[in-house]
This record gives C-alpha cells, structure tokens and sequence, in this order.
C-alpha cells in the first residue's frame, strides 16, 4: 500500500515538474481536411484585414530549418501556405510549408516550454510537431500542444513581423485563429465532431458585415443618432456609449459575432481587438448603461439579439428581454447615453443597420 501511495505521489510530482495541465486540453479535437494547402490568420485580423498571416520568416527558400514562423500580410508567397497531415494519434495534427512534405511545424526547444518560438524543422513526429485544433464556432480555432499550451501570438500583438509562440492556456482573440481555403479564402470549419454543439440564434440572423447602428429618430433625417464609444482615445474598458454625428472615425463601427455555442450575439467594436458592448457591471436593471469591456466567454452581460420590425428597422434585445435604447427618450442629439430599459414601443428603441461598404440599411431577406 506503502508503495502504491509512493508511486502516485511520485506520478504527480513528475506531471507538475513537467508543468503538463491535464484539465488544458478540450476532450476532443475538430475533425480537419489534410492535404489541402491553408492559410493560417489570427482571429484579430480575420475580417478587418490582410495582416496576422502565419509565413516562415524571412521569405525565400522554403528550406531553411530553424526559422521562425511569425506573421505577416498576406500575398501570393508558398510561404504562406500550410498543409495539415494526420499524425499517429487521432485528433492531433502535423502541419508543413508549401510544398516541403518533410518539414514540419514545431515548438522550438522541443520541450512545448512557455514561450518558445514555433519554427520549421525537419520531420521527427515527435510532440513538439503534434498540434490540436479546438474549434470556437464558425471557423475559429484554439490551437494546443500536447501539455495543453496554446499557440499564441507574442506580446499579443498582430503587427508584421510578430513571432507566434507557446503560452499558458487563456482567452482572447491574440490565441485565436483562422484556417482559410487557399482557393476561396473562406474560414474551414470541422467536417466531423465538434467540442462544442452548436446552437440555435436567438432573433434575426443578421451578416458578419461592419455596420454603423443609427437610431430611428435619426435615420433619413439626419446624420445623428450613430452608436459609438466616445473620444479620440476611446478604446479602453469602461467607456460608455453615447450617439453622435457620423464621422470617419474607427468607434462607430460594430460587428455582430455568435460564438459556436451560443444562442445570442456579441456585439464587437470592429477595431477593437477584443472590445464589445457589455451591460455595465453585469447588471439589467432599467437604466443600466452599455460601455465597452473585454470580450468574455458565455458573458451574460455581453448577449444580445436582434428583431427585424420591417423596412430595415430593429430592436436589439439584451438577452435578459431589456431592449437597447437611447437614454433620454425624446432627443438624439449629440452625447446622448444609451442604456437598456424594459421593453416598450417608442422610436428611442429602434435602430438601423447601415453596411459601412454600401452605406445603406441592411433589411433581412426574410
């Protein structure tokens, strides 16, 4: 008995000193096509831009063995282009460059430590070349190593340039990534069994399009009455939304985004990196303001869904049934907050959606 408890003790303490979480890893992997060539972009630049591309650095010759893989705006460059392979166990995957067969993707100090750099090395199939893809929903991924750490893009930043790394498992949308046909560029989602089941929108499905929202008071009348989160420096946690003359600039402009296991939308400030619209202190009380914070998983206070009234008119719901509204119910002039409030009929709680590519109102198909 003695010995038994010897050998688990012994057991734990060799599984801590390697600095493995067992409880990192998600039960199971997506289900991937191999053999196709990918494109590989950070969840940061994925429907903003061109940047945040996995190349080997450096460009030129696909053989040289070391080099890091960071990113980098796309181009037409083999260099930019990976390919997943199958590995001897089932839901992990090897990945290699261009048309190098025999190099592969790897975890440089081959010990998976926190921080190391991912680089091309020559194929050995051991666990540093070993990578599981978690799919998030609609063709985003968390991608792990074998002691559940992540690829991660380094000081979280997606400029040209930037080294992609080994960290410690943790949310947000610099560890998140998108795998895009080469031929389509359309993001490649599971063919098989997903982690998560997906679920259901709640209310009207709208495009993943950057949108102003502009209210009803407002649209047709004037160029006021557009959501934004205020200042010149207005990307920070805490800032709180008010309407505003239409202008050039970046903070008026949102996406909405439904994580694969949710019913509801979060609605992302579309040059925010990880910024949405959130219920101040996660409450629902009538009169509750909306401000900006951190993108969170299954945040309650981030939910919301849409209701199509007709003509291109909405009513955005938080999840709780409070309707998004202007604060002060009879005016839209510049600076007024917005908040939620219960349910009611008034034209303080309807907005439009206008396409920032075509500038015209979005009206649902059905």
């Amino acid at each position: 008995m003695r010995y038994f408890y010897f050998k688990i003790v012994t057991l734990i303490i060799i599984v801590l000193g390697m600095g493995i979480n067992l409880n990192a890893l998600p039960l199971s992997g997506a289900t991937l096509p191999t053999g196709k060539k990918l494109i590989i972009q950070s969840a940061v630049n994925y429907g903003r831009d061109a940047g945040g591309c996995w190349e080997k650095a450096g460009g030129g010759s696909l053989a040289t063995k070391g080099d890091n893989i960071r990113v980098w705006t796309l181009d037409n460059a083999a260099t930019k282009r990976f390919t997943l392979v199958q590995s001897n166990e089932t839901g992990w995957y090897e990945i290699y460059i261009g048309d190098l067969k025999s190099s592969r993707v790897d975890a440089a100090s081959g010990k998976l430590n926190k921080g190391d750099n991912i680089h091309i090395w020559e194929t050995n199939r051991s666990k540093a070349q070993k990578f599981l893809f978690s799919h998030l929903g609609n063709g985003r991924y968390k991608i792990y190593t074998k002691n559940g750490r992540i690829v991660n893009l380094e000081d979280q930043q997606a400029k040209n340039g930037t080294n992609i790394q080994l960290w410690d498992d943790h949310d947000g949308l610099h560890n998140e990534w998108y795998l895009l046909d080469n031929s389509t560029r359309a993001a490649v989602k599971p063919l098989g069994h997903n982690t998560i089941a997906e679920k259901s929108l709640k209310g009207t499905e709208v495009p993943p399009y950057k949108f102003y929202i502009q209210s009803a008071m407002s649209y047709g009348r004037s160029n006021r009455g557009y959501l934004e989160f205020p200042g010149k420096d207005w990307n920070y946690k805490g800032n709180t939304m008010d309407i505003w003359t239409k202008d050039s600039g970046l903070n008026k402009l949102f996406k909405f985004e439904k994580p694969y296991h949710s019913s509801h939308y979060i609605i992302r400030a579309a040059h925010s990196g990880d910024g949405v619209i959130d219920c101040r202190g996660g409450k629902t009380t009538d009169g509750t303001p909306l401000h900006l914070w951190t993108k969170g998983n299954n945040n309650q206070a981030q939910q919301f869904y849409l209701k199509h009234l007709g003509s291109g008119r909405f009513k955005i719901y938080h999840k709780s049934g409070k309707v998004v509204c202007l604060k002060n119910n009879k005016t839209d002039k510049n600076g007024n907050k917005v908040h939620i409030w219960k349910d009611h009929n008034s034209i303080t709680t309807e907005w439009y959606l206008i396409n920032a590519y075509t500038n015209k109102a979005y009206i649902p198909n059905k």
